[in-house]
């Protein structure tokens, strides 16, 4: 316990509940447990102190005050007053005696024995930080369960009464109350402001309505006379510049007719050079087969020799290949004979030096040591001595040594066996290099073979591919080329039989070209997806087959007029905008019976995709049968009647009407190939230079024949090769394999019995060097004294110096044997190898293969000079032909190009004239639309602008206004004089905007015209949407205003009240909040380092979460552990010792935010088992040593015995009567003999 707290000295109680008479209990120290049986007044105890601290009755187990006197539970008071005193000990050593005494009904409070006011006996309590109404200095029996229990609701109003926030939640709801009762009489207010205003922008609304309807009108007035001057403006502008380009066309045309003439002559001129080249061509192409025959026939024969002439050069190269190697040979063995004689004599040297060296130490080593008579005859008398004690050990050291020697033995043969099969298999190995270098020359010469087969191969088979490709080619170009030319010859037939369709298509682009919305005809942007169906689709669309499709109603109106003007014949018109199309019924996809029933709308193609509407509305939802029953069948069968058309052209319509007309649709269905005799002549022309190129291709066969010759002599010289390959590796190579691999096992057998026998003489040697140690012993103990004499540490000094020497030098000997004969018996293998046999063998053969190779490539030459003189004479012939060709197909071009320049200025003066006409019909059409615009603004009231202020003539003015009439008719010169009077009226287009006068292109001028029409559209719509305004919207304003101020008033009012009140609840809030977290941070911050400290383990963790982090006495507050080992769980799901740990780690972090200086805990170890009750009496033991003094009441021994005191309760019975006495002992004195 820390020493700047108090504690709890005594309790001293004067007849209270089971004590009877006075009775003192104390003192207490840092760690007291209060212990006894059950019903012994262990709890009175309890009672006494929450009694003498200011407890309540309710809550000390009685109804009435006086019930607390000893024995009045019995009807038998031990005396009328009752009393309990605390004695408070000060850090400072004072005591403060603290007692409530029993008189009657009521109770007296003391302080040191004065008389007090509860308030003040309360306020000398807080001073110690003892809070009555907290109770933060006691836990009642069962408290800590309670605790545990306490749902997140509860455990938040139990932070709120250990806070002291609660005190102000009275205060905080009246605040919160007048807080929103005030600001929803201010939105009140307000919402009627906002009424009110929106009333005064209504009438201020109204009134700018009046101003804005008259301005309206008069900006849709200068916006219609706009719109009029624009129009009328670009319609001057144009009809001028129409009558320009007919002033110019005139011009033009009478030049396009004088062009005419002078084509003919040169057209004939042409003719006569074009006839003259081709009879060139035919001879020429004559002489160069004549070339081509020679060639063929002298081919073969220079290919042949160039084969003989590749297979000797390949074959030569391989022999200079094999000499080149056989020299090598023959190099690298005299080589390796000068390397082995040399190494001989360089072993031969080094052994005679050896020998004189060793000669030469014998005879210094002979005088360095030299042994008296007496020495040495005692030397030989020791020597007995040995050899009489280690008679035994003399026997089995020399059986050791001798089967040492057999394995010493054994070892050097088989050394010397596994160097000579070493050496054999190095012979072996270099026969086989050199075998393997002849057939892999052979092989290299199989490989080249091979590749000229593949080569051949597959030239022969790219010829064979191309010959037969041009021959199945050849025949489908010739049928293909009669199809085409007849049906050009037919379609030529029937284009020119018709004449009108030149006007029509001509009359099509004229079209195109003066209106943008024109597409062409539907006809021509549609295919028949199979010729099939070509006559049904024709019958189907009958007089739509050649109708004008195009985008609105507007231009298919220009068009017609343009085409009156022009006295063209009619032409049905289909603008997308106006038709009306019935959907397609996909029902009539799903009919299977009879089969192939298809829409004729499905095997139409049309491009582009836009006009489709117009390809269904003259389809409609017609379909398309086999034959005509099926089509019947379809028609009229079961269910709605139905329009069906069969594959020759007879069509069911739905009114029961059946049409036929075979020939006359065939000849109709003809018209889809028109539109194809272009692409056929360009089918012709390609498929006859196609033709000429195959038969260029099939000249090869010849080449063919020679390659297919060349391919079978490689396969001989193939054959041949292979089986001397063949014979090589099974005679050759084969059986050197096998003597290899013999050797290569007995090297392996060789070597493993020489490890064996090594690893035997290291054993033995272990075992010699065993005995020999054993020996030596004897022979150090026998001439320890002549060692001594002699001055050498043991006779075995003496004795190694000669023996040694004599060992080494036989050793040394043995080597050089050893070296002399291995070097020896290599000499001796390389001069057994006849190299030079070889080298002479292929020389021969390089000499007569040379000789045959210069024999041959005379014989190429000539018949490469031969062929070369014809291939000349044929290159310059071809040449020849080339210019030939290219001067008849100049001439042929010039002759079209003359032809194509004729018909062409033809048809330009044709078209110029047209055009010319096109060009008056439109001016004509600008007239009559200037005429209009005129009419139109005389009646809408435009005054039209004039120049220098003129005025209208009146014959004009009269003109004009008669438009209204619909009886009045002019005749064509009346017209023309009225266009004519109109074109002088002097207009002042300086009304525009220069931006609206200089406007280039057509499209913009359009584009703004409408923009222009639009804008009068809108303002006219927008001046019919307005109602006529209120003359008495000024009045109506002022009142409004006048109750906007007033209501403004009461608002600003109210809005105040509503912000004091805010700021007042916001203050009470904050203090709450504060209040309220002081407490909540301070016991969440110490909660986990409790919980740890109760579980001993730093595993376990605790917390406490508020819900509402704002304002968190609100809601609740989540307490949340993890018990040791365990994963996270919600208190509900904890063990009883796991909740009552937690509890105790709850109430122990609340103790720490109000600390008393004593704490009193009443059997807080029910629910704990022994592990976590030495848990609970550790950490207790600890929090009392340095927190506060602690005070418990229990009934296990295994949590009392960790206590400094022990005070004891026992019970007596006295007149039916509980009596608790009391007994102390303090256990401090017994702490060392526990822990011995």
């Amino acid at each position: 316990m820390t020493e700047n707290c108090g504690r709890l000295r005594y309790i001293e109680l004067d007849n209270y509940k089971s004590y009877k008479g006075k009775k003192i209990i104390g003192p207490f120290s840092n760690f007291t447990a209060v212990i006894g049986p059950n019903g012994s007044g262990k709890s009175n105890l309890m009672d006494a102190i929450s009694f003498v601290l200011g407890e309540h009755t309710k809550h000390l187990r009685v109804r009435r005050l006086n019930d607390l006197i000893h024995g009045a539970v019995v009807g038998k008071p031990a005396s009328k007053t009752a009393s309990v005193t605390a004695v408070y000990e000060m850090p400072t050593g004072e005591e403060i005696r603290f007692s409530r005494v029993i008189n009657g009904n009521t109770s007296e409070y003391r302080i040191n024995g004065s008389a007090v006011r509860v308030d003040e006996y309360s306020e000398a309590l807080e001073k110690i930080h003892i809070f009555m109404k907290v109770k933060n200095f006691l836990v009642f029996q069962g408290a800590v369960e309670n605790i545990a229990m306490k749902n997140a609701r509860e455990r938040c109003q139990m932070f709120e009464e250990i806070s002291k926030s609660a005190d102000l939640k009275e205060e905080y709801e009246r605040a919160k109350s007048e807080m929103h009762m005030l600001e929803e009489e201010a939105a009140q207010n307000l919402n009627r402001k906002k009424g009110i205003v929106a009333e005064r922008k209504e009438a201020r609304i109204e009134i700018d309505e009046a101003e804005k309807y008259r301005r309206l009108r008069e900006e849709l007035h200068q916006k219609r006379l706009e719109h009029h001057m624009f129009k009328l403006y670009y319609n001057e502008a144009e009809t001028k510049g129409y009558k320009e380009e007919i002033n110019q066309r005139e011009e033009q045309l009478r030049i396009d007719q004088q062009l005419c003439q002078a084509v003919d002559e040169e057209a004939k001129d042409k003719k006569r050079e074009a006839a003259k080249a081709k009879k060139d061509q035919t001879s020429l192409e004559q002489d160069i087969k004549k070339c081509e025959q020679k060639l063929a026939k002298r081919k073969p024969e220079f290919i042949k020799v160039s084969q003989m002439l590749k297979h000797l050069a390949d074959k030569h190269k391989e022999s200079k290949s094999s000499l080149e190697n056989a020299r090598q040979a023959r190099s690298a063995q005299v080589q390796e004979i000068g390397q082995l004689e040399a190494e001989y004599e360089k072993i031969k040297s080094l052994q005679n030096d050896y020998e004189e060296q060793q000669t030469k130490k014998s005879l210094e080593q002979g005088r360095d040591l030299e042994l008296e008579d007496t020495q040495l005859a005692e030397y030989h008398n020791l020597k007995l001595k040995v050899a009489e004690r280690t008679t035994h050990l003399s026997s089995t050291l020399d059986q050791l040594n001798r089967e040492c020697n057999e394995q010493k033995d054994l070892s050097d043969a088989l050394d010397r066996r596994k160097k000579e099969i070493e050496n054999s298999l190095k012979r072996k190995e270099t026969e086989n290099s050199e075998n393997r270098k002849r057939l892999q020359t052979l092989i290299g010469y199989i490989e080249s073979n091979i590749r000229g087969i593949s080569e051949q191969k597959a030239a022969e088979e790219l010829l064979l591919k191309e010959v037969s490709s041009a021959n199945r080619r050849i025949d489908e170009i010739n049928k293909d080329l009669e199809d085409v030319v007849n049906q050009l010859g037919e379609a030529k037939v029937e284009r020119h039989e018709s004449s009108r369709v030149a006007k029509k298509q001509e009359l099509i682009e004229n079209l195109k070209r003066l209106f943008a919305g024109v597409h062409g005809r539907l006809l021509e942007m549609c295919q028949p997806s199979h010729r099939r169906y070509q006559v049904a689709i024709t019958k189907v669309l009958g007089k739509y087959m050649d109708a004008i499709v195009c985008d609105t109603e507007k231009t298919a109106k220009e068009c017609i007029q343009y085409m009156k003007d022009q006295r063209i014949e009619p032409e049905t018109f289909l603008p997308l905008d106006y038709l009306d199309v019935q959907p397609i019924d996909e029902k009539l996809r799903e009919i299977n019976d009879p089969p192939n029933v298809h829409l004729v709308i499905d095997v139409i193609t049309c491009d582009p995709p836009t006009v489709k509407k117009a390809l269904q509305f003259a389809c409609g939802n017609a379909l398309v049968c086999e034959t005509v029953d099926h089509a019947r069948h379809v028609a009229y069968g079961a269910g709605d009647r139905k329009k069906t058309v069969s594959l020759e052209g007879t069509l069911f319509q739905r009114s029961g009407v059946i049409s036929g007309g075979a020939s006359d649709l065939k000849a109709r269905a003809r018209r889809w190939d028109e539109k194809q005799i272009n692409s056929l002549m360009a089918k012709r022309d390609a498929l006859q230079n196609e033709l000429k190129e195959q038969l260029k291709i099939k000249r090869k066969e010849a080449e063919l024949q020679i390659i297919q010759l060349q391919i079978k002599g490689l396969e001989t010289r193939l054959k041949y090769s292979q089986k001397d390959k063949e014979s090589m590796e099974e005679k050759l190579l084969a059986t050197a394999e096998d003597d290899v691999q013999q050797l290569s096992q007995e090297l392996k057998e060789v070597n493993e019995r020489l490890q064996r026998c090594q690893t035997r003489m290291q054993e033995l040697q272990i075992s010699i060097n065993v005995e020999q140690l054993k020996m030596d012993g004897v022979e150090d103990e026998v001439f320890r004294d002549f060692c001594a004499s002699i001055g050498v540490e043991n006779i075995r000094q003496y004795e190694d110096r000669e023996l040694r020497v004599a060992r080494e030098r036989d050793n040394k000997r043995l080597e050089f044997t050893n070296q002399l004969q291995r070097v020896d018996n290599q000499l001796e293998y390389e001069k057994s190898r006849d190299t030079d046999a070889s080298v002479k063998r292929w020389e021969k053969t390089v000499d007569t293969e040379r000789e045959e190779i210069d024999k041959c490539r005379k014989q190429e030459r000539k018949i490469h000079d031969e062929m070369e003189v014809e291939e000349n004479k044929k290159q310059e012939l071809e040449y020849q032909l080339t210019n030939s060709r290219q001067r008849a197909e100049e001439l042929e071009s010039e002759l079209v190009e003359i032809k194509r320049r004729q018909s062409a200025k033809v048809k330009e003066v044709q078209r110029q004239q047209k055009e010319l006409n096109h060009v008056e019909s439109r001016m004509e059409v600008k007239r009559a639309e200037r005429h209009s615009l005129l009419q139109m603004a005389k009646m809408e009231d435009l005054q039209l602008p004039l120049k220098n202020n003129q005025q209208m003539s009146q014959e004009l003015e009269a003109i004009l206004s008669s438009g209204d009439s619909e009886n009045v008719e002019f005749t064509q010169e009346e017209t023309q004089r009225i266009y004519d009077l109109e074109m002088k009226i002097p207009l002042d287009y300086k009304v525009l905007d220069k931006s609206l006068r200089h406007i280039q292109d057509e499209k913009e001028v359009a584009k703004k015209a409408e923009e222009l029409q639009a804008m009068v559209d809108q303002m006219n719509h927008n001046l019919n949407r307005i109602q006529a305004p209120n003359l008495r919207a000024g009045d109506k304003l002022g009142s409004v205003e006048e109750r906007l101020r007033s209501t403004e008033a009461e608002f600003e009012e109210t809005r105040k009240k509503a912000k004091r009140a805010k700021a007042h609840f916001e203050k009470i809030r904050r203090a709450r909040f504060a209040a309220f977290q002081v407490c909540f941070d301070s016991i969440s911050d110490n909660i986990d380092p409790i919980y740890k400290s109760l579980a001993r383990n730093t595993g376990a963790q605790a917390s406490l979460l508020p819900t509402n982090q704002e304002e968190p006495y609100l809601e609740e507050i989540q307490f949340q552990c993890v018990a040791p080992g365990k994963r996270f769980q919600q208190m509900d799901s904890l063990s009883g010792g796991e909740k009552t740990i937690a509890a105790l780690a709850l109430l122990f972090a609340m103790h720490r935010f109000n600390p008393s200086p004593f704490f009193v805990l009443d059997e807080i170890d029910a629910a704990l088992d022994n592990t976590n009750i030495g848990k609970v009496a550790s950490f207790i033991r600890e929090y009392a040593m340095t927190r506060a003094q602690i005070i418990v009441i229990s009934l296990k021994e295994e949590f009392y015995s960790r206590a400094d005191t022990l005070v004891g309760i026992f019970p007596t019975t006295e007149n039916n009567c509980l009596v608790s006495n009391v007994l102390s002992l303090d256990l401090s004195q017994y702490v060392d003999t526990e822990e011995q």
